[in-house]
């Protein structure tokens, strides 16, 4: 199960120097299921039916991810404080805390996410779950566009 990665996020980044740059490959495969269905099936779905069952099936999916990703914030900040005095020397040094690699690596993974969403032709903004993502991972927004410029 796809989801099930979310949680080796933090040990990718744990003791690192490197940043993530890019989507974790696991993002891709969350909805291949539901493309590959899509593609075969579309042209036979009865018009009737429309567009809801993707809305579904993208909202289920998108609420257990980000509770995956909302637990996994959880122990990040919580291993975070327990570290307090090695993040501060870490931050003299002018690295990104491992915590910060972890948040932003789940912002890259929603962006990819959302992307995917947007190619089925849903309305990302209409999907609760994708929206909670949306506003756990913002957070990382800034470190993304730090990264950007250097």
């Amino acid at each position: 199960v796809p989801l099930s990665a979310v949680k080796g996020v933090a040990a990718t980044y744990r003791m690192t120097n490197r940043p993530p740059t890019q989507a974790a490959p696991f993002v891709a495969t969350i909805l291949r299921p539901l493309k590959d269905f899509d593609s075969s099936y579309s042209s036979r779905t009865p018009p009737q039916i429309g567009d809801d069952w993707k809305y579904q099936i993208i909202g289920t999916v998108s609420t257990k991810y980000s509770v995956a990703v909302e637990e996994l914030i959880a122990t990040v900040k919580r291993t975070e404080e327990a570290l307090k005095s090695r993040k501060t020397r870490r931050m003299m040094a002018g690295g990104m805390s491992d915590g910060e690699k972890v948040k932003l690596q789940l912002y890259l993974d929603h962006r990819e996410f959302r992307s995917q969403v947007e190619e089925l032709g849903v309305d990302a903004e209409s999907v609760e779950g994708l929206v909670k993502l949306g506003q756990l991972t913002q957070e990382a927004e800034c470190l993304f566009l730090q990264s950007q410029s250097k």
